[in-house]
């Protein structure tokens, strides 16, 4: 139809522009900047990522645009082995980088092809799913001359890939989150220490992070995850680009609150779009093998261990016992990694990264509970994403709350 031809051409414009504005933003330093010039020889090449990957996507889904599509059983089957070959992949490339058999990177090589075959398939299935959610949770738009027309805005496109790195630089006096920078994935370990402890000699708090997606335009989401975690990632990163379009996403970079309410409302909403997803299509078998025994068995709690420690931490900051707290968080990783949860570095880099997503244990902000309490006290999910997409500061958030509040006690 015209009118989805026009919307799908707007939608890429407009993100393509977001994609860029966001480039720039994260990089947080010009050519002179002595961290940027650190991480310039590892820098992650998001246009030409746009260019290899945008207009494929849009080819294929014109190309099936008028198929029937498979079966529900079909699509399920689809998704297994999708999801069965991802894990093979994953793991004949760590039997091949611990330096086993060369015999296997012949069969590593068939799953790889068959994965690709499939690629496209599963993205549209998944895609379709998600969206279906969406649809029905009312987050829509329309356009003027079709208002009885409803549809997903932006279309909800992602594609299955590695994320970059990112490069995190942090003051080392209190945790903000000053530089994020785009590294290619990959790196090798001695490339990663290098650039950390380059660009901490200047003085700041440096640490290289994998990411679990990115909201570019297609989304960037890995391959190597269940279908649970792929449906969690993928309407994490539409999200965002839903937001982008409201108030809250378009103030993304204007302070760290706004950074933390826009990280905040893509991960609960972003959990509860798939949760909903599962329970209208549960995909059996579809998880990869649990490697985390020994996490669940473990007899400490994570998130309290962390938690404690962010704030232990910025207390520290506060008093200006800087090397105290450093000292803390080495000492806590350590704990941490003898109870079986292993994190390569824990300094105030991780925490002014991590704790932009208020939910979490790594924040300190009270914008998470706000939040899961607007989620909680909302008459649907869909309402609470509209509601918390008009907000640009946390007063708002907090009026919105005590409005919401008020209005659970009143009788009907």
């Amino acid at each position: 139809m015209p009118w989805r031809i026009a919307v799908a051409i707007a939608s890429l414009l407009l993100l393509v522009t977001a994609v860029a504005s966001a480039v720039v933003l994260l990089r947080g330093g010009g050519p002179s900047d002595p961290i940027s010039k650190a991480a310039a020889p590892f820098r992650y090449d998001l246009t030409g990522w746009e260019i290899r990957h945008l207009a494929n996507r849009w080819l294929y889904k014109i190309g099936h645009l008028f198929d029937d599509g498979p079966s529900l059983e079909e699509e399920n089957d689809m998704l297994q082995r999708y999801f069965a070959l991802a894990a093979d992949v994953a793991s004949l490339e760590q039997q091949l980088a611990a330096g086993e058999d060369e015999s296997l990177r012949s069969a590593l090589d068939e799953k790889r092809k068959e994965q690709e075959r499939l690629e496209n398939k599963a993205e549209a299935i998944l895609e379709k799913r998600v969206s279906k959610v969406v649809e029905d949770e009312g987050l829509t738009t329309s356009l003027p001359l079709f208002s009885q027309v409803h549809f997903v805005f932006p279309p909800l496109d992602f594609e299955f890939h590695q994320p970059p790195s990112v490069l995190v630089i942090s003051p080392r006096d209190h945790i903000s989150l000053n530089q994020a920078i785009f590294l290619r994935r990959g790196l090798t370990g001695e490339q990663v220490t290098t650039l950390e402890d380059e660009t901490a000699a200047s003085g700041v708090s440096s640490l290289v992070m994998n990411i679990g997606g990115i909201a570019t335009y297609p989304s960037t989401v890995p391959e190597d995850a269940s279908y649970e975690e792929v449906l969690e990632t993928v309407a994490h990163e539409w999200l965002h680009q839903y937001l982008f379009f409201h108030p809250l996403g378009s103030h993304y970079f204007d302070n760290a609150t706004l950074r933390t309410l826009n990280e905040t409302v893509a991960n609960i909403g972003g959990r509860q779009i798939a949760d909903l997803v599962q329970q209208r299509l549960p995909l059996p078998q579809s998880s990869f093998a649990a490697d985390d025994e020994a996490g669940e068995e473990s007899l400490i709690d994570f998130r309290a261990e962390m938690h404690e420690l962010r704030l232990e931490v910025d207390r520290l900051l506060n008093e200006g016992k800087v090397g105290e707290a450093e000292a803390l968080m080495e000492e806590k990783r350590k704990f941490l990694a003898e109870s079986g949860f292993y994190i390569r570095k824990i300094n105030q880099a991780y925490f002014a990264f991590n704790g932009l997503y208020g939910d979490t244990p790594a924040s300190s902000s009270l914008i998470g509970p706000k939040m899961v309490a607007l989620q909680r006290l909302s008459p649907s999910l869909g309402d609470f994403i509209r509601s918390a997409a008009e907000i640009t500061s946390e007063e708002e958030l907090d009026r919105l709350l005590a409005e919401r509040a008020i209005g659970s006690l009143t009788p009907p």
